[in-house]
Order: C-alpha cells, then structure tokens, then sequence
C-alpha cells in the first residue's frame, strides 16, 4: 500500500483499518435503529475508504471494479431498493478519481496525463461543457431538473473518456477488459435463459408488477431482460457485445482467446433473440456493413452484401419460421405500417411543433416522467421520446442534437481512417474494427432506444470510442514490446 504508507505515516495504516472498521459498526447499529437508507448512507463511507486502501497502488483494477459495477448496477437494484444506480455510479465514478488524484503521490506517477490529450478528450469535454452552460437555459426549471440529467447525457461521456485514456495503456489492458466484458455478458445471457426456463424471481416479478409488464409481457410473447434496466437495453447491448467478439474472433491469432470470443458471440446472439428487441437489429445488419467497408476486401464486401440481403429478403419478403414468436417479431421490425412505429412518427411530429421557438432545447431534465415534477407541461410530460436523438434534441435544442451528431459521426470516421490507413497489427486493427462496427450499430439503434445514456452500456461505448483513439498508441507500445524479443 504504498500511497497510504505515505499518507498515513504518522499514524500508521493500522489507525485506517481500525477507523474504517468502527465506522461500519455504527452503520450497522444505524441500520437497526433507522432502516436500511440510514444505514447504508453512513455505511458507504468506510467501505469506500476501505476501497480506496485496496485499489490505492491497483489503479486499472479500480478502473475494472468501475467497468463491473457499471454491469451488474441495474440488475442489484432490482433486487435492493435503497440502490439507486445513477448515484451508486457517481460515488464509484469519484472513488476512482480519488485513486487518480493519489496516484500524485508516488514517485513514480504510472498514469501520464499526457494519455488524455486526444481530440476525444476535446470533443467530450466541449459537449460535456455545452450541457454544464445548459442550466442557464431558461426553459428549464431550474438546477434539480438540469442535475438529474446532466450526467447521463454529457457529464459521464466526458469522465469515462478521462478514465479510459489514463488507465488503458496496453494491448494487454484491452485483453484484460474484453475478457472481463465477456464473462460478464455470458452471465447476463445466463440470466436470461434461466428467466426463459424457470420463471422470474421474486424481484423481477415485483419488476414486471410494477408496471414493466406492459411491455414485456405482450401478444407476441415473452421478452427476457437479464440484469438490465429491460428488454431493450439487454437486447441492444448484448447484440453490441455480439458484433464486437464475433469480429475480434476472426482476427485474434491466440487460438483460445479466438474460440473464446466466437463463443461468447454466439451466446449473445440468442441472448439478443430471447430479448425480443426489434431495435437490436441494426446492430448486426449495421455491424456487418461497416465491417464489409472497413476490410478494403472485395470478396468480404460481396460476401457482406449476400448475406444482409439474404437476411433482409428472409424477414421481409417469407413468412418461413412465422411459427416462432421471436421471427414473428423481428419481422414486424420492417413493416412501415407497425402501429408502435405510426405512434413514434406522430409523437415527433408534434414535438417538432413544440420545439420550433427552441434552438437551445427544453432545458436537461426537461423530458420524459420528470417533467411533471418540475414544471408541468402538457406536451413533454405525455411524449416519450423512445429514442436517444429525440432525448437530446428535446432537452438540449437542434443547436446540441447537431453539436452531439456531429462528434458521433467524427469519431465514426476517425475511427475508420485509423483503420483504414494508420494501423498495422492484426491484434489491434481488428479490435479496434470490431468496436467500430459496434458502435456504428449503437448509432442506428438509438433512434429507437436510449442506449447512450443507460447502464451499462453507454458507459461501454464510451470506452469503446476511447481504446479507438489511443488504439496508435497502443500498437506502438506493442511492436516496442515484439520487439524485445
């Protein structure tokens, strides 16, 4: 524990663990006396100390710890309701920070801030600083409304970038992370398939109880959700992770890091079936696209063209499989007359009205349930926005859906010159393709799910877009590193 040696010199460490241990003591009597909240609020803080002790001298171990927590959160609060992820992830987010800030205390610094100065860094901080100047929008009520929102979409964009950039220094780091991202999405699949085979558990009962049944038990069957906020997230998310260690797996030369990750591809892709999500379509059609454009290969690109259009003529154009449920609704995906889609038209239609005399947006905050809380609106309360661009276009204007399209578009095309031009290893290169085909379908799919700004993976795709970036840096430490040897 090197950092708190230093810290702590006077005192010794043993002074630490005795402080965090009495502390948790009281939480606990806390707990008795007040309930579960009281008790937990006072709890958090010596287990965060204790944190802190352990990942103090383990900086890319916290920066894990973040990626695992990220995953599970939704699905822990489903179980524990004192957990609200969106605070949970904050503390976590600042807990990391705090081992950062420490890491100054070292002789030797092995977070080099220079890592962070990438144009990614710059575009996330503008958009991060668009929406901080938001809470001067005087459409919104005020700094609560412009609080609950500000971290989904511009505040977490931004740390995750920071964090990504100072953390993920090697080719062996990324391996670490995609290890750790298909382990955790083999268990969410797990999930699912054991909600599909026994039933749901008590908490997700009380879930679906609550009101999620409405969308998740429907005519056209069951939808399975796993760990997730629901059907759509899971099936979106884990089609993303789909793309992602599909393509890996074709270029990994490590046969059983390879056959791992094709695996863990195939897993996911009956996960994204049993989800019942549409929308998690895109993401492979759009994901092999990109990859057909990406590779400069003309046989991949015929090869890409059959088979999407194969696909599309099977769902589009037979009615072979009508029989299964989940067919049946990937079908409906494609049919222009879908009733929820002529809703989804109509509804942005009127907002279109609605925000004519609002270039700066409706203020953050401002749109879905929680405008009834601040102001009531007769318009923004009863309109979902069913969509990523449409949450950004509302609360933050055509000024902010243009600014935050255009660094999306920015990092898809970056992403694709690195590709293309600058890198060379197979390892990286092909990481870096699959995370790009990835992301090209969580593009699509947000039009019709708020992916970009749900747990976990927004905060996935941040990191994604992050490892893009700095792949050149990456792929110099690792020819420097072959050639050692």
């Amino acid at each position: 524990m090197g950092i708190i040696k230093n810290i702590t010199s006077n005192s010794g460490p043993a002074l630490v663990y005795l402080t965090a241990l009495l502390l948790a003591g009281f939480a606990t009597g806390i707990n008795l006396k007040f309930g579960p909240a009281a008790g937990m609020a006072i709890f958090l803080f010596p287990a965060a100390l204790l944190l802190i002790i352990l990942l103090a001298d383990r900086p890319f171990t916290a920066f894990l710890a973040l990626f695992s927590l990220n995953y599970v959160i939704s699905g822990l609060s489903r179980y524990a309701d004192f957990i609200a992820p969106g605070i949970f992830m904050d503390m976590m987010l600042i807990l990391v920070l705090i081992i950062v800030i420490l890491q100054l205390f070292r002789k030797e610094n092995p977070l080099k801030f220079r890592d962070t100065l990438h144009t990614l860094t710059l575009l996330s901080f503008i958009w991060f600083a668009y929406c901080l100047f938001q809470i001067f929008n005087p459409n919104s009520s005020g700094i609560v409304a412009w609080a609950t929102s500000v971290r989904g979409v511009g505040m977490y964009f931004f740390f995750i970038v920071l964090l990504t950039s100072l953390f993920v220094k090697s080719y062996s780091d990324v391996r670490k992370i995609l290890v750790l991202w298909a382990v955790l999405s083999i268990f969410a699949v797990s999930k699912a398939v054991m909600q599909k085979t026994f039933g749901f558990d008590f908490a997700e009962q009380r879930w679906l109880d609550a009101g999620g049944r409405t969308t998740h038990i429907i005519y056209s069957g069951i939808r399975y959700f796993s760990i997730f906020t629901d059907a759509a997230n899971f099936g979106t998310g884990i089609a993303f992770t789909m793309v992602v260690f599909g393509i890996s797996s074709i270029y990994l030369k490590e046969l059983r890091l390879k056959i791992f990750f094709a695996v863990t591809a195939l897993i996911c892709s009956y996960g994204m079936i049993i989800s019942g999500t549409r929308g998690s379509l895109a993401v492979p059609f759009i994901g092999l696209i990109m990859f057909a454009l990406l590779s400069k290969n003309l046989k991949v690109i015929l090869l890409t063209v059959v088979v999407v259009s194969a696909g599309f003529w099977f769902l589009t154009e037979t009615y072979y499989g009508h029989g299964n449920q989940y067919i049946r609704r990937m079908r409906s995906a494609f049919n222009p007359e879908d009733p929820s889609l002529l809703v989804r038209l109509e509804n942005q239609r009127i907002l279109r009205i609605y925000m004519d005399n609002k270039p700066l947006g409706a203020g953050l905050g401002m749109s879905r349930g929680n405008t009834t809380s601040y102001i009531p609106d007769p318009v923004l309360a009863l309109i979902p926005n069913d969509s990523w661009y449409v949450l950004v276009w509302v609360e933050t204007g055509i000024v902010g859906l243009i600014m935050h399209l255009l660094i999306l578009m920015y990092i898809l095309l970056h992403g694709s010159f690195l590709v293309m031009f600058r890198l060379k290893t197979a390892e990286i290169k092909g990481i870096v393709t699959a995370m790009l085909c990835g992301i090209s379908g969580i593009y699509v799919a947000a039009y019709s799910i708020e992916i970009l700004g749900q747990f976990p993976f927004a905060f996935i795709t941040f990191i994604c877009m992050t490892i893009v970036f700095i792949s050149p840096s990456l792929e110099k430490r690792l020819i420097d590193e072959k050639s050692q040897y």
